[in-house]
């Protein structure tokens, strides 16, 4: 009994750590495709008069990528943006997102992008800098957003697709 009980966690152990390594494998350079949904709290408003003129979020969420693998691939994220009003109800933003995949190494991208109060937003991404697998990394990409319905006042949600192409030295 303890040999079968030794041979099982022996097992358990060659196939999680075999698991764990084929997910910290990771092409040098590629493309990548997929999806976010990100949820939101407005943290401040500047307005003028009756309209708000800049804003700051927090977003958080998780993101999977259409390969099934790979970077973006069952992670999560933290952005931290600031959107201009620039003509009611258009909007101009900027900001900085980290993401932290299954093994915790991150990468940090800067965005900006151009929407809407009320409607999609689209944008680009510059990767700035990563830890782990991801240091030194390199590209860029682009995503769409799609609002979602709010669920209490004051947060907002989203679902995205996304893509572009990285680099690893």
């Amino acid at each position: 009994m303890k040999k079968l009980i030794s041979k099982l966690t022996l097992s358990l152990v060659l196939f999680l750590s075999f698991g764990m390594t084929a997910e910290a494998q990771l092409a040098k350079s590629g493309k990548f495709s997929g999806t976010f949904n990100g949820a939101g709290k407005v943290v401040a408003v500047h307005m003028l008069g009756e309209a708000p003129v800049f804003i700051l979020a927090e977003i958080f969420g998780g993101s999977k990528n259409d390969a099934g693998s790979g970077i973006f691939h069952m992670s999560s994220f933290k952005c931290t943006f600031a959107n201009e009003v620039v003509q009611m109800p258009k909007t101009v933003g900027n900001g900085y997102c980290t993401v932290r995949d299954a093994d915790g190494d991150l990468f940090t991208m800067r965005a900006s992008e151009k929407g809407s109060l009320v409607g999609p937003a689209v944008g680009t991404t510059t990767f700035v800098h990563g830890t782990g697998k991801y240091k030194g990394i390199t590209g860029s990409g682009w995503y769409k957003a799609t609002p979602l319905p709010e669920i209490q006042p004051g947060t907002f949600q989203m679902a995205a697709t996304m893509g572009g192409t990285y680099k690893l030295p």
